[in-house]
């Protein structure tokens, strides 16, 4: 990943919708504890995106970053277009 990527990635993240997480399997009101089902994730995943991501368990990150990644542009469009 690059710079660029990078940054797209923070975008993307700071931009998705609690349907889209919850589809996806990020969201599933339980990141690996019992205490977290008791927390709203989509309101703490809003409020510190970054943070929340650091937290869930690696299974959800996984799928956190598999959304992520869905939404990156393709590179090779993208170089093409600017070419």
């Amino acid at each position: 990943m690059d710079a660029r990527s990078f940054h797209n990635a923070l975008r993307i993240m700071r931009n998705l919708e609690g349907f889209e997480m919850q589809d996806a399997g990020v969201l599933d009101e339980n990141w690996g504890t019992r205490e977290a089902s008791s927390r709203d994730q989509l309101a703490a995943f809003y409020a510190d995106p970054f943070g929340e991501a650091l937290r869930m368990p690696d299974a959800n990150f996984d799928r956190l970053y598999a959304l992520i990644e869905s939404r990156q542009p393709n590179r090779e469009s993208a170089m093409e277009a600017v070419a």
